[in-house]
């Protein structure tokens, strides 16, 4: 469910998190919207303080409660799975009018903020990122003609102020918005992110140090994405551990067809295999909009 909304009009945002993440979404509003107020929040002093000489943040603090969050801040948490409802917890305890996240895992979340979630609560997941960590790898156009899913409990909830709100905020950056619930969301991305993860960190292990010498293109390019935070992917994978389960059982029986189709010699079975995923991988939507 694609969704439109009006324009920008945050006067100050607060962010939790200022990494690749946090850091890009602070470049993006500072460089699209100089006015707009941009708070870090971490617990590192040194380094916040050279996110704000960078020009990524207008201030910063490591203490968040209502006197360092100004009157109708959005917040936003970008801070790996597990230390998302904590950080949103304190947003809204901080009196933020509205929160959201930028984490890839949803369910998870919104259990650990217990049975009855404060309403000003609206997880989102912007389908963005990279191999690279920390805010000096931030980009101002990474979310730009990307997908961001914004999860709601119902359809019903796409018309409420604040998700709206969280719609604006993502594509005043130039996503695209799609809906989703949050169950939802982590059956697709445990297919088309994390499983690809998986599978980029196996590809990777499967070969010695010593045979790295050996290694083309098609190496470095299928395990590029292997590089990335051993503690950041395990939080994710952790966080959709069911959905993750069921996406390897997808990948081992399509491992298992190809290799009946070797120890068989059956060609045309594997000629078939290999075709079927490359037209698959062919017809990729190369500018991720939202789903029609």
């Amino acid at each position: 469910m694609s969704e439109t909304s009006p324009q920008f009009q945050e006067r100050s945002i607060v962010i939790v998190g200022v990494g690749l993440i946090g850091g890009s979404i602070a470049a993006a509003v500072r460089k699209r919207f100089p006015e707009c107020q941009v708070i870090g929040v971490g617990r590192n002093e040194e380094r916040l303080e050279q996110a704000r000489r960078s020009g990524l943040l207008t201030s910063w603090t490591v203490d968040l409660n209502k006197s360092t969050v100004p009157a109708g801040s959005l917040g936003i948490v970008c801070l790996p799975v597990h230390q998302i409802p904590n950080a949103v917890t304190a947003l809204l305890d901080a009196n933020c009018e509205t929160v959201t996240d930028a984490g890839s895992v949803k369910e998870s979340v919104y259990e650990a903020l217990g049975p009855n979630p404060d309403e000003r609560f609206v997880g989102s997941h912007p389908i963005a990122g990279s191999e690279q960590s920390g805010f000096e790898h931030a980009d101002a156009n990474l979310f730009r003609n990307r997908l961001c899913v914004v999860t709601t409990s119902s359809p019903e909830d796409s018309a409420l102020s604040r998700v709206q709100r969280v719609i604006a905020f993502w594509k005043s950056l130039g996503s695209s918005v799609y809906l989703m619930s949050p169950d939802e969301h982590d059956r697709v991305l445990a297919l088309t992110s994390h499983l690809p993860h998986i599978l980029a960190s196996v590809a990777a292990s499967c070969v010695n140090p010593e045979l790295l010498t050996f290694t083309g293109t098609g190496y470095r390019d299928t395990t590029r994405i292997a590089a990335g935070s051993a503690k950041l992917w395990a939080s994710i994978l952790m966080g959709n551990s069911k959905h993750c389960v069921e996406a390897i059982e997808q990948a081992e029986e399509q491992l298992r067809k190809l290799r009946e189709s070797l120890t068989s010699g059956n060609i045309e079975a594997l000629e078939q295999l290999w075709e079927a995923a490359a037209s698959n991988r062919r017809s990729l939507n190369g500018n991720h909009s939202a789903p029609s």
